[in-house]
């Protein structure tokens, strides 16, 4: 059964109250991690997923969003998130055991934070990039728009006006963006995306990602253009999920679950063609 709880996790000598969905069925455990200006609730589908019922899962907040708590002076960097995350992992493994398989499922931005946790996580098994930046090309113009604008212009006007775009749209995937992005704070939102169009556009991400000696797969929706990516991604996993655009779990959530099982099931760093 899937619970909504409240940890805290310490970096340095503060506590941070992190929010999370948890289930607790079996020693592998999956690790989710959202994106910008979305929440845990974006991988809701993954617990009612049968070909998941033997792991378990986990799926939080970072601080800032959704009902994380966020301090005043928080850092909501890419680095500071990677840092959370495998505090989380820390926790969990200790609340848990660490006998089990590890794996990491980031989402967007999550792709990004997950990647730079990974660097210092031996025991992890597999990650995955679903959507997730590389490049610079990977940040759309949400990330670029949100960036470019100084914090207050954005806080007292930028956040609210996309806001307002999303909670219009007749897309069931912006509906449902409209819902997390609400409960983020615009502060966390646009500290977020300055890291994120820093990190893409710095080249780093795709070199480590192509150093990262565990096994990973990159996962995109059929119905995003990925031409500008996929030719540095020719020799590792990569899957496609039909139906799908950049929010995959909302679109067609039966065949990105199911995906994500079989990867588990399957774990690989060779070289794969695209399914």
């Amino acid at each position: 059964m899937k619970q909504a709880e409240q940890v805290y996790i310490t970096l340095g000598e503060r506590p941070t109250r992190i929010a999370v969905n948890m289930r607790h069925s079996g020693n592998d455990l999956v690790l989710f991690l959202h994106g910008l200006g979305c929440a845990k609730e974006s991988f809701a589908g993954a617990f009612d997923c049968q070909a998941l019922r033997g792991f378990t899962l986990c799926a939080f907040d970072f601080p800032g969003h959704g009902h994380s708590e966020s301090d005043h002076d928080q850092d909501h960097s890419l680095p500071a998130y990677a840092a959370i995350t495998r505090s989380l992992i820390e926790y969990l493994r200790s609340l848990w055991g660490a006998s089990g398989r590890l794996f990491l499922v980031g989402h967007s931005m999550g792709g990004s934070v997950g990647l730079l946790a990974a660097q210092d996580i031996p025991s992890l098994t597999h990650y995955v990039s679903v959507e997730g930046n590389l490049i610079a090309e990977d940040c759309g113009l949400v990330s670029r728009w949100t960036a470019n604008q100084l914090s207050d212009q954005f806080i007292e006007a930028g956040y609210r006006s996309f806001q307002r775009e999303l909670v219009r749209s007749e897309r069931p995937d912006l509906r449902a963006w409209a819902r997390w992005y609400s409960e983020a704070e615009p502060n966390a939102i646009h500290q977020s995306a300055r890291s994120l169009v820093e990190w893409s556009d710095s080249g780093k991400l795709l070199n480590l990602f192509r150093e990262l000696p565990q096994a990973k797969t990159y996962v995109h929706g059929a119905e995003e253009d990925k031409r500008h990516l996929l030719p540095y991604l020719a020799d590792y996993q990569v899957k496609c999920i039909p139906e799908a655009g950049h929010f995959l779990m909302v679109d067609n959530p039966y065949d990105f679950y199911g995906t994500l099982a079989e990867t588990f099931s399957h774990p690989t760093s060779r070289p794969y063609a695209e399914r």
